[in-house]
């Protein structure tokens, strides 16, 4: 059976994401890609929340390879991985936005003139840009549009280093 990457990422999610709500999860990520050893499909979750606990990441891999092995939606060989997202990991959707509303957040901005990414709490998120809380109080608006990059930041306790 050939089936496109599109078709196996889109149908793999439309399956999936119900399985990882029945955990207590969201399934934010799903590719289907060539590594070095065959092909993988790769499942990104997360807890609403919360840590993603490995025990997590099992109960999903346990209910989707029962789902596909039910089926013939991934063409065989490959191998199925379930992963949290991490910590920091970077923001793409508008959903991603608002999964991260209250948190602090780092932004970099097409053509930032102010001297690079900027690290402020997420106050608010609608189909126009974020608006975000800078130390101080501040505000600032960033359109969508000029994102160009952004991820969940962490604020370590002063005299300790990010890792």
């Amino acid at each position: 059976m050939h089936m496109d990457r599109n078709n196996v990422v889109g149908r793999v999610r439309e399956m999936a994401a119900p399985l990882a709500r029945a955990e207590g999860v969201e399934l934010l990520d799903v590719t289907f890609i060539d590594e070095g050893h065959g092909r993988v499909l790769r499942l990104t979750i997360e807890r609403p929340g919360g840590a993603t606990a490995v025990a997590d990441c099992q109960a999903v891999s346990r209910a989707v390879e029962r789902m596909l092995d039910a089926g013939d939606d991934v063409p065989a060989p490959y191998t199925l991985e379930v992963s949290s997202a991490g910590l920091t990991r970077p923001l793409r959707t508008l959903e991603d936005f608002r999964r991260a509303v209250g948190g602090l957040v780092r932004v970099s901005v097409r053509d930032d003139r102010a001297g690079g990414p900027v690290t402020a709490t997420l106050l608010a998120v609608d189909d126009a840009g974020l608006t975000l809380e800078l130390d101080g109080g501040a505000r600032r608006v960033v359109p969508l549009a000029e994102i160009r990059a952004a991820n969940r930041e962490i604020r370590f306790p002063a005299g300790r280093r990010r890792p």
